[in-house]
Parts: structure tokens; sequence; C-alpha cells
């Protein structure tokens, strides 16, 4: 049983690589009408993903309920229309959210997941991410600007320039 719950989990991203600088510039959302609505995960947060085969719980989407959706890459395809749970690590504890796969994009080296979450986990798992995307935008000031940069100073750059476009159920 233990294996097969192993197995279950799928490494979906990868730890410890920030954004090089140069690169894309950094976004916190997805605006190309496709995933509006959805907060992309910052892929050097590592986040693993399991399958849901038998979800007793009520924790189901209505149509007409608003929530938000997250999109993450896998390097593993995920059906639409499956329930998934998806585990990230954070400052010493695992944050769990639960929700529906709504969404897959074959990119060139992974796919593109897209799930509606939970009403239950919306709110939460705003405030996670918009902590993941802090985190991220400070390891990359730091490999800009060096190690010395002010974190607090960091965290309200990025709430100014950013926190305002992160999607919202409200």
């Amino acid at each position: 049983m233990a294996h097969m719950m192993a197995q279950a989990y799928q490494k979906v991203s990868r730890h410890g690589r920030p954004a090089a600088p140069g690169g894309r510039q950094y976004s916190a959302t997805i605006d190309d009408g496709l995933l509006s609505g959805f907060i992309h995960h910052p892929s050097a947060f590592p986040l693993s993903c399991k399958r849901l085969w038998f979800d007793r719980e009520k924790n189901h989407i209505p149509e007409h309920e608003k929530t938000i959706g997250l999109c993450f890459r896998s390097e593993k395809y995920l059906k639409p229309g499956i329930k998934v749970e998806i585990s990230i690590p954070l400052r010493g504890e695992v944050q769990i959210f639960r929700g529906k796969v709504v969404l897959v994009r074959t990119m060139d080296d992974h796919f593109e997941i897209g799930m509606w979450l939970t009403p239950e986990d919306v709110h939460r798992a705003r405030v996670v991410e918009q902590i993941c995307h802090i985190e991220t935008y400070l390891r990359t000031k730091r490999h800009q600007d060096g190690p010395f940069v002010n974190d607090e100073r960091v965290a309200e750059e990025w709430v100014n320039k950013y926190a305002a476009a992160f999607p919202s159920a409200g």
C-alpha cells in the first residue's frame, strides 16, 4: 500500500532554480486569455501532485461557484476531469490543496496543468502562492543585486508591483 501511495505522488517541479537574470520577465499570473483566473505556481518551488482515486470528502466545485485556479508544471500528463491533491512545502509546513484538473497544455518538455481549487482552499491557496512568489522574487533580487538585499523592502516591492494582479475569488 505504501509503495502504491509513493507512486501516486509525482515530482512536478524542481527546487532551487531561481529565475535567470535577463530571462523571461517575472509574472505572477498568466494573461494569455486561456488561463485568466489562474495563479501560476513558480517552477522554482517544489510541488507534488497525486490523483485522488476515492475522494470521499465533499469538495465538489459547483459550476456557479466563483473560484480561482492554479497552474503548474508537470512532467506527467494529468487527464482533465480528475481530482488531484497538491502539496507545497513552505516554511517548514506542507500546504495541501485539492481541486479538479480543467486544462492540460503540452509544452516542449512538460505539461502545463490548470486546476480549479475547491472553494474551501481558495483564500489560503492565494496567500500561500503569494508567499511562494515573494520568495521567488526575493531569490531573483538576491541573484541580481547581491545577498544583502532587505527582505522586507523586497516583499513590499513585490506587493506594490504584483499583488493587485493576483486572481481573487471575491
